[in-house]
This record gives structure tokens, C-alpha cells and sequence, in this order.
């Protein structure tokens, strides 16, 4: 009796023992979920904090991917140079955050076919000052010119039909010289409603043609003034910053360690590096530097918000640049993340989400 109870013993043991090893196996033959490890850095709006979750163009275009491809992940926020140690130290799948494509960087990491195309843009400080010295280059604006010019034209041509049908009554000398003279000094206090001064046409045709200047000449005296005042007030308000031809010698801040440092070094611009974007938006408000460059839709989109009626941006897309997602060399998501843009621009989604953020495009 003994011994059979020690054999059942043994047994149940040996079953249990057995149950466990099975167990085990299925525990191990069953795959466990990946989990990516997603870098960002936070640049308006490709990627922003919103309260407990992030947002912002790329971060919407990530998760696009993901529900796509069936990928779990979590984000993690650093900066560009902790995003770059990351993947290169294996410590991050994928990183995105409008982020340049460049030889440089493709040594070291690995990038997705680009998703958005960009550049740069100047943004400068809405003056609040007076100055007489720029109002005055307001008169070399195209705009001004060509309205002095309608003008003097028309002083010239009215000045003549004056002398030619008053010259040696009273007022008007029939010699050409000082006629010619009194003539473009009538239709001038004529044109500004001055008045006629010490000078009255005598004869019905000089007072027809009084009429005239009156009629036509006040209104292109006013569209004049109208211009002059437009463009002092332009001139005021906007840096002498107009294009990024104006860099050079200037003191531009823009953020270390990002592909606009060479642009502007190129441009022979004083760079003054920030280490994040928004120290160099502080920079530009406390009038440290006399511009800000960086990514377009950065700028714009600052520009556009917390900067409206601060800050203006200056000048056309400048040293135009491409966008992708980053992974470590050799990383086998890549290519699935390929496939899965071209998939969301052909059904439309990527349209709608570009639309969403920048507009069409």
C-alpha cells in the first residue's frame, strides 16, 4: 500500500512537473507585442505637447503609419541631438519631428522617403519706432516712384497747354523762360487746392483748363499722397529685412546643430545658435538679433499665433529642403513605413492632413 502511494506520488509530481514545462514552451512559443520607441522634439506644428498627449502634423502622420502597419509605441521627448544619440545608440526606433534629410546625417542614420517638401523663412520684429531715416527710403519704393513720376508728367503737359493759351496776358511771361515756370506754378497750387496764388487764368480756355486740373489733377495728387503714406507706414512697421540677400553681417538666430546654421553661414549672416526655437523666438522679441530663420512651417505657423502682430515673415522660400522619418541604419521598419506613406498619399489621407495643418498644397 505504501509503496503504490509513493508511485502515485511520483506520478502526480511527474504530470505536474510536465503541465509546467508545457506551459513554459507555449509561454515562450507565444511572440510578444513589440513596443517602438518613437523620439520627438517638440517644433511647432509638426510636433507639439498638448496637456498629457502630443500633436501636431508629423505626430498625426506617425499614427496614420502605425494604425496601418499595426505597430504599438510609446513617444519619448528629447532634442535633435538626443534624438540623433538615440538611434545611433539603439535606444530609439523612430524619430520624427520635421526633420531635414541631408548626406550628413544619412551616414549615421537611416531616413523614409521624404514626406514633405519645405525650406527656410526670415522672420524679423514689427517696428514700434519712428524713424525719420527709413521713412525717407520710402520715397525709393517702385510704388512711390511711379506716382511722382504720373505727376511731374502731368505738371509738365498741363504746364505747357497753360503757358501756350495765357503767355502774354498778365500773369504769364511770353518768353518761354520764366514762363514756361509760372505756367508749372499755377497748375501746381491748382492741382493741391492751394489756390491760383498771384496767378488767374484771363482767357475761357485757360479757365477750361483750370477746370481740368482741378477735375483730373487733385485726385492724382491725392492717390500720391495716398502712396507716399502707405509706404512710410510699410517702411515703419518692417524691417530693412526683405529677402535672405539682407542677411549677410546681420545677427540671425536659428537653432544649433539644424541644417539652417551652414545656409546662413553661406549667406555670410552673424549666426546666433538657440538651443531650442523658442529661445530664439526670445531672442528676436527682446531684440538681440534682427531676425529668426528656420523650417517654413515652423515659422509660419509661430508667425501666425503667438507671434500675430509681433513679428512679421520677410522674403520667398529660401534653401528649400525635404522632410522624413528617422531610424537607426538597417532598421527593417523602414521600408514598411515606406509602403505605408504610399499608401495614405494615393488614398488621400496624407492630403487631408497636409490640408489640415498648411492648407492645400
Amino acid at each position: 500500500m505504501g509503496e503504490d502511494r509513493k508511485h502515485r506520488g511520483k506520478s502526480v509530481l511527474l504530470v505536474c512537473a510536465l503541465c509546467v514545462l508545457m506551459v513554459g514552451i507555449a509561454d515562450r512559443a507565444q511572440p510578444k507585442e513589440t513596443v517602438l520607441t518613437v523620439d520627438v522634439e517638440i517644433t511647432p506644428p509638426c510636433v507639439m505637447s498638448e496637456e498629457t498627449r502630443f500633436t501636431g502634423f508629423d505626430i498625426e502622420l506617425w499614427e496614420e503609419i502605425a494604425k496601418d502597419l499595426g505597430l504599438a509605441y510609446v513617444y519619448h521627448e528629447t532634442d535633435l541631438k538626443g534624438i540623433f544619440r538615440d538611434l545611433v545608440d539603439g535606444h530609439a526606433d523612430v524619430a520624427l519631428s520635421c526633420i531635414t534629410i541631408t548626406n550628413e546625417r544619412e551616414k549615421i542614420i537611416d531616413f523614409s522617403h521624404h514626406y514633405m517638401d519645405s525650406g527656410l523663412r526670415i522672420m524679423v520684429l514689427n517696428k514700434t519706432k519712428f524713424s525719420l531715416a527709413e521713412s525717407v527710403k520710402s520715397i525709393y519704393s517702385p510704388i512711390v516712384f511711379k506716382a511722382f513720376a504720373y505727376i511731374g508728367l502731368f505738371i509738365i503737359i498741363c504746364g505747357h497747354v497753360f503757358w501756350w493759351v495765357e503767355k502774354g496776358h498778365k500773369y504769364i511771361s511770353t518768353s518761354y523762360f520764366p514762363g514756361i515756370f509760372q505756367a508749372y506754378w499755377y497748375v501746381l497750387v491748382t492741382m493741391t487746392t492751394v489756390g491760383y496764388g498771384d496767378i488767374v487764368p484771363r482767357s475761357w480756355v485757360g479757365r477750361l483748363m483750370a477746370f481740368l486740373v482741378m477735375i483730373i489733377g487733385i485726385g492724382i495728387f491725392g492717390w500720391t499722397i495716398a502712396q507716399l503714406s502707405s509706404a512710410i507706414t510699410l517702411q515703419t512697421l518692417h524691417s530693412d529685412i526683405t529677402s535672405h540677400w539682407d542677411l549677410r553681417d546681420r545677427w540671425v538666430a536659428t537653432v544649433e546643430g539644424t541644417t539652417s546654421v551652414p545656409a546662413l553661414e553661406k549667406l555670410g549672416a552673424v549666426v546666433v545658435p538657440a538651443r531650442t526655437i523658442d529661445q530664439a523666438y526670445e531672442k528676436l522679441l527682446n531684440s538681440e538679433v534682427n531676425a529668426v530663420v528656420f523650417d517654413s512651417p515652423t515659422i509660419l505657423y509661430y508667425a501666425r499665433n503667438k507671434g500675430a502682430g509681433k513679428v512679421s515673415v520677410v522674403g520667398p522660400l529660401f534653401d528649400i529642403q525635404y522632410y522624413g522619418f528617422l531610424f537607426p541604419q538597417g532598421s527593417e521598419l523602414r521600408e514598411s513605413v515606406n509602403r505605408a506613406l504610399l499608401k495614405l498619399r494615393n488614398d488621400g489621407t496624407y492630403d487631408k492632413l497636409h490640408n489640415k495643418w498648411f492648407g492645400s498644397h
